[in-house]
This record gives C-alpha cells, sequence and structure tokens, in this order.
C-alpha cells in the first residue's frame, strides 16, 4: 500500500494534475476578483476590495502599499480587468510559496515531498477555512475565524510575502551567527519591510516572538553582534508601522484602541466561543497530540508562539471610534493561524512517518487519521465557500 501510494505521488501525472487544479483556482480567483471590483454598481460579489481602490484612486488615501499598485494598474484600459489578474496572480504564487515552505519545513524532518505532494497540499491549505457547522453559526465565514478569505485583498497580498520573508528567515538564522550573510539580511529586511507596508499584522505577531528568542539567544550568551543584525531587520518594518498608525489613528481619525477581552471574537458570531474552537479544530486536534512534546521541535513551537501572540492580540484588543466594529485585529491571527496551519501539516506528515515506532501506536494512527480528516473537512469547507463567492453573495453567505 505504502509503495502504490509513493509511486502515485511521484507521478508526474499527479503532478499534471494538482497544476491543472491550481490553473482553474488561479482563473476562478481572477474571475471573483474582477467581479469584486464591480461593486457596489452590481450589487454582487460584496467585498473591500473597490473601497480600497476608491481610497487610493479617488481619494489619494494611501496606507497600504497594495494602493499604489491599484493607482499604477487604474492608468490603463480594462482596468478592473488587470487588478483581477493581478489578485488572482497572488492567489497562484502564494500556492507555489507555501509548497516551498512545507517542502522546507520538511527538510527539516529529513523529508523529501514529491512536488505533486507538496503542490496539492500548498493548494488545500490555501482553502482551509473554519470547521462549518450551521448550528454553531450560520455563516461560513462572518463569525468564524479564518486563516484564508477572499474578499480582503490587503491580507491576501500581505500572507504571500509572510511566506516569503519566512522562507529567507529559515536560511537566516542557520547562519546568521557563523558568517556574514548580509543577502540574507537584505532579502529578509526588504520582503518583511513589504509584507508590513501590504498589512501590519503579520509583523505585530511575528515581531514578539522573534524579539522573545533573540533575547534567549543573548541569555545563553551568543555572540551580540550577530543577534543585533537580526534584530535591526525589523527595524524599517516599524517605520512603516508608525506611518500606518498616523494614517489610520491620527488625531484628527478620532480612532484608538482599547483593552476590551473578547470583544473582537464575538462580534457578529452566533455562537462565539465555540466558533473559536471550530475555527481551529485541526490546529487543536495537532496541539493535543503534542501536548507533551511540543517543545522538542523548534519550529513547531515557534509557529504556536506566533499562534498564540495572534490569538492574544485579539482576544485583548479592540478599535474605538468608527473602526470599532470592523474588528481588524483579527487580520494579525489569521495570518497567525496561517503559519500554524502549514508548520501543523507538516509536522502531521511527519508523525505519520514515525508512528509505527511509537507505543500505543494504534490509538496514535486513529488519532492522526482524525486530524487529516478534520483537515480535509475544512478545505472542503474553504472550497464550499470559495464556491458561494464565485456566485455572488459576498462574504457574509
Amino acid at each position: 500500500m505504502n509503495a502504490t501510494i509513493k509511486k502515485i505521488a511521484n507521478s508526474r501525472v499527479a503532478y499534471w494534475i494538482i497544476c491543472f487544479c491550481i490553473s482553474v483556482y488561479g482563473a476562478l480567483s481572477i474571475y471573483l476578483f474582477f467581479n469584486q471590483t464591480l461593486y457596489p454598481a452590481t450589487g454582487l460579489f460584496e467585498s473591500d476590495l473597490p473601497f480600497h481602490i476608491s481610497m487610493a484612486v479617488d481619494d489619494h488615501w494611501y496606507y497600504s502599499f497594495t494602493a499604489y499598485v491599484y493607482v499604477f494598474l487604474s492608468r490603463f484600459s480594462l482596468a478592473e480587468l488587470w487588478i483581477g489578474c493581478f489578485l488572482g496572480a497572488v492567489s497562484v504564487f502564494t500556492v507555489f510559496a507555501t509548497a516551498r515552505l512545507l517542502e522546507r519545513l520538511a527538510e527539516r524532518y529529513n523529508m523529501v515531498l514529491p512536488n505533486a505532494v507538496s503542490l496539492g497540499l500548498g493548494l488545500t491549505l490555501n482553502l482551509v477555512m473554519a470547521f462549518y457547522i450551521p448550528i454553531v453559526n450560520s455563516r461560513h465565514y462572518i463569525g468564524y475565524q479564518s486563516a484564508n478569505l477572499f474578499h480582503n485583498s490587503t491580507y491576501h497580498c500581505m500572507k504571500l510575502f509572510a511566506i516569503l520573508s519566512l522562507l529567507v528567515l529559515l536560511d537566516l538564522v542557520q547562519v546568521y551567527e557563523q558568517k556574514s550573510e548580509w543577502r540574507l539580511y537584505v532579502q529578509f529586511t526588504l520582503l518583511l519591510f513589504i509584507t508590513t507596508g501590504i498589512k501590519p499584522s503579520f509583523l505585530m505577531a511575528f515581531a514578539p516572538v522573534l524579539a522573545g528568542w533573540l533575547l534567549l539567544e543573548l541569555i545563553r550568551k551568543k555572540k551580540f553582534l550577530p543577534v543585533f543584525a537580526l534584530g535591526c531587520t525589523v527595524l524599517p518594518s516599524l517605520g512603516v508601522v508608525l506611518w500606518q498608525s498616523l494614517v489610520l489613528f491620527g488625531g484628527e481619525t478620532g480612532n484608538g484602541y482599547e483593552i476590551r477581552p473578547f470583544y473582537v471574537l464575538s462580534q457578529r458570531s452566533d455562537h462565539a466561543k465555540v466558533a473559536v474552537i471550530c475555527s481551529v479544530a485541526f490546529l487543536l486536534e495537532m496541539i493535543l497530540y503534542h501536548i507533551r512534546d511540543f517543545y522538542k521541535d523548534k519550529l513547531y513551537l515557534a509557529s504556536l508562539w506566533v499562534f498564540l501572540v495572534g490569538f492574544l492580540e485579539v482576544f485583548l484588543f479592540a478599535e474605538t471610534g468608527s473602526r470599532s466594529l470592523d474588528g481588524n485585529f483579527l487580520w494579525g491571527y489569521y495570518i497567525s493561524m496561517f503559519v500554524l496551519l502549514v508548520a501543523s501539516a507538516a509536522r502531521l506528515l511527519q508523525d505519520f512517518r514515525e508512528v509505527s515506532k511509537l507505543p500505543n501506536k494504534k490509538a496514535r494512527a486513529c488519532w492522526l487519521c482524525l486530524c487529516t480528516l478534520t483537515l480535509l473537512y475544512q478545505a472542503i469547507c474553504g472550497l464550499w465557500y470559495f464556491e458561494l463567492q464565485l456566485t455572488g453573495v459576498g462574504y457574509f453567505a
């Protein structure tokens, strides 16, 4: 059986089938985003995209680097189609970047993933949404939380560059002590700068974890200069956050922050506490499986910390003023959820590989199968929601 599965995974037929699926996903994404640019005139495909375009092109109000893309593309005829193509390309590149990140994580476990497996899993992870149960929440997305969504172009673009940043960081943390790798420093600084410029949410969840790790490195008496240099890679991005804060929360806007536990997570949810659990069903099952040994896997542990920071931020903080109902602290939670999602998927593959060598292997194998089924159902839920989006119902479906 294992030999047959490996043969199928390594076959060129499986690879081209997955590539075809990714191509269809990209084409449908172009169709979706193009139609979103036409809202509200059409009354269909409701999303944040037309308002982001209008703020940049008509109001000349910039807080995200995507605004400059929209201003540039708006100068051409069929601008709406070009914007749809741009965001569709982001969708496809994100799948390939996710697949590459999975391959890099698998290498840490001494695994080599066939292209069909990494690309197929990369596509799957970019569809995963909450474990949809109508009695918990009547809508597929609003009221749940999700690592993936299709109505917010700034989050959509940020996710791609966050993955690219992590790919470079994996190389950088391995060599930053031994020798000067200035190219990696520049690449990581630039990618993190772009990620933050698109949306600051990833930095808000990631930077505290990086700071904590660098502090531990100093406590372990690692060389100060390499640790300091790695910490400095975040400084340009912090400057971007300051600029964005002045635009969005300046004195004249009337907007601000407050500590208001569970307010954002409970917005528009029928049964908020259960919805929070359903949103992280697969992640929670993987955490429970590794409850006694999660600290042994440094990369998985780091992703858990990023997830925890993202959760604490959205749990504790809320906005005030005109943005109080927007739930913008969710974005950091969403991207931290995606980071843990990728790490958990890679960890799941390794768990299946080593389960036969562990005690209680039958019980463990059953639990891992449950995790796999949960992940597949959450991907089906995401595909279901994506199909609803393509009908034009908007994100309140």
